[in-house]
């Protein structure tokens, strides 16, 4: 099955059957989850999520906010590796928010596509699991461009929690029909790649291994900025840098600084000011921390 993006084109699947539910999406998101369900005819909304100041998550106002919701909202949640800040849910955190999840009756839209990027294939498939063990229905879409390097091949799935086999097996006859109406095969030389990597241990584990060493070199790049940032700047803000999971991470940066860091210093990060940490190297970690440094320094 495509990945995430095309995953989404069941938006419109979803409202057929969901007609007056309105989507709830973090603040902020990655961009095309407004796009496309705004495409499919819905509403979106959003919910707290990232405190900028201190480079963390609101938790407190993100449960209250989804505790109100009406029933059948659908919320867009991200598994781990929260794109863009780079925020996670600890699991103490999730089993919270799955509990109202649960009470509300209300339809979580899990993305998952950096699962082992962030404390490890296991630890970052927390969420999805103890939604799954809730018995909490729900739709779980999850990726292989980035964990299996298949990025130019859109592979990935499209999982639904159903609350027992004969809804499932409703569920199954209305995606199979609507995917056949749409595309009818997807491409398969993806998915064979990734069936014949987790099928076969010997390839399943080498995979296991090289997705370990990467999550560990961005943990370590993470680690390197936090530390030739703090040679130059004091502050609890830093800590972000360390906090957040994943490639992405919320620089704090305004977008006049991004600005000033691209056309002094020549590094492009996003104007929003996200940076992917896993661009982050032995030779430019350096250059980069000390052209961040200056930035924030000159607006202190």
């Amino acid at each position: 099955m495509p990945a995430f993006s095309h995953e989404l084109e069941r938006a419109a699947f979803l409202k057929r059957y969901f007609p007056q539910a309105q989507v709830w999406v973090s603040d902020p998101t990655w961009e095309n989850h407004r796009f496309i369900f705004e495409r499919a005819g819905f509403t979106v909304n959003t919910y707290p999520y990232y405190d900028e100041a201190t480079g963390g998550l609101k938790f407190d106002a993100m449960l209250a906010a989804i505790d109100a919701l009406p029933k059948h909202s659908i919320v867009v949640l991200h598994a781990c590796c929260h794109n863009p800040t780079g925020v996670d849910l600890d699991n103490a955190q999730w089993e919270q928010l799955i509990g109202v999840l649960q009470k509300r009756e209300l339809l979580p839209f899990v993305d998952m596509a950096y699962q082992g990027f962030g404390a490890g294939l296991d630890a970052d498939a927390f969420a999805v699991r103890e939604i799954a063990r809730r018995g909490v229905p729900a739709l779980v879409a999850n990726s292989f461009s980035k964990n299996f390097s298949l990025y130019g091949e859109r592979c990935g799935g499209l999982s639904l929690i159903c609350e027992s086999a004969a809804e499932a097996d409703r569920v199954l006859g209305q995606l199979t029909s609507a995917v056949r109406s749409n595309y009818s095969n997807p491409p398969t030389h993806g998915a064979k790649i990734v069936t014949k990597i987790l099928t076969t241990p010997a390839l399943d584990q080498s995979w296991r291994n090289e997705l370990s060493a990467m999550c560990q070199r961005i943990a370590g790049m993470r680690t390197a900025i936090h530390d030739r940032l703090s040679q130059h700047l004091s502050g609890e803000a830093l800590s972000r840098y360390i906090k957040q999971r994943g490639m992405l991470t919320y620089t704090g940066l305004s977008a006049d600084q991004v600005d000033r860091l691209r056309e002094q210093y020549g590094v492009y990060i996003l104007r929003s000011g996200r940076m992917c940490v896993a661009g982050l190297n032995e030779r430019n970690v350096g250059p980069v921390a000390e052209a961040v440094a200056k930035v924030l320094a000159s607006n202190a």
